[in-house]
C-alpha cells in the first residue's frame, strides 16, 4: 500500500467519524428526544469516535515506520565458507 493510498484510506475513516459525530451533536442542536436525554453519552461517544480513528492512524503509522525500519537494517554478510578437506591421518 502506497503512502498516498494509506492517506486516503485514513482521510475516508476520519471523514465516516467526523460526519457520525456532526450528525450526533446536529441531532442535539434540533432536539431530537432520543439524543437530548442522553447528552453526556453522545458528546462522549462523538469524542470517542474521532479519537478512535485518530489514535488507530497513529498505531498504524507507528507499525508501519517500524517494519520499514527493521527492513532497512541489513544483517551482516556472512563469513566465507572454509572449505575442509580430508587429512590424510
Amino acid at each position: 500500500m502506497t503512502v498516498n493510498t494509506w492517506v486516503k484510506a485514513r482521510a475516508v475513516e476520519l471523514g465516516a467519524a467526523l460526519c457520525t459525530a456532526a450528525i450526533l451533536i446536529g441531532g442535539l442542536a434540533v432536539g431530537v428526544p432520543f439524543l437530548l436525554e442522553r447528552i453526556p453519552e453522545v458528546f462522549l461517544y462523538s469524542f470517542c469516535c474521532v479519537t478512535a480513528v485518530l489514535l488507530r492512524a497513529a498505531i498504524d503509522a507507528a507499525v508501519r515506520a517500524s517494519v520499514l525500519a527493521v527492513h532497512g537494517i541489513r544483517p551482516a554478510p556472512a563469513p566465507a565458507a572454509v572449505r575442509l578437506e580430508p587429512s590424510n591421518a
